[in-house]
């Protein structure tokens, strides 16, 4: 399932091979020793955070939401519209902003909020609207706290 969920997080970027080895690390969890510094975290939460880190290239951290913004309109080859500060006064309106406008890609696109127990920041990977379903299916069967960037004020 690790393997599915990685594939589905990197938007069909990562290849079978690649998404294995990944996979691999994931089940490893701190028994790798690059991970062994997450010793004593509950296993749900060693694997949230691997997962984070194996996929590093594809999650997006900010602690403000218009950097937040600029990380993930850098992402696309046509940026998006610069940060709606006269349409947004909280993260949740800006991410319903954001779920408008990438609905409206010819490819639509959808931002998860990916948790994480470390800090504060918020973590975000932007993922095929049309794969959404399937990620928080598995990313729930597996513990993993991940939700619609929409939906973030439900627990």
């Amino acid at each position: 399932m690790y393997q599915e969920l990685l594939i589905l997080l990197s938007g069909g970027d990562l290849s079978e091979d690649e998404a294995a080895e990944k996979s691999a690390t994931v089940e490893a969890g701190n028994s790798d020793p690059e991970y062994e510094w997450l010793v004593g975290y509950d296993p749900e939460e060693i694997v949230q955070i691997v997962i984070e880190f194996e996929l590093i290239d594809y999650f997006l951290v900010g602690d403000k939401i218009d950097e937040l913004h600029e990380l993930i309109s850098a992402e696309f080859a046509d940026p998006l519209p610069p940060f709606p500060y006269d349409k947004v006064d909280l993260t949740t309106d800006y991410f319903r902003w954001l779920d408008a406008e990438f609905a409206s890609y010819p490819t639509p696109w959808e931002a998860l909020l990916w948790h994480n127990f470390i800090d504060d920041n918020l973590h975000v990977v932007v993922v095929r609207r049309s794969d959404t379903e399937r990620i928080l299916y598995l990313a729930e069967t597996m513990g993993l706290r991940v939700k619609r960037s929409t939906a973030q004020n439900d627990s």
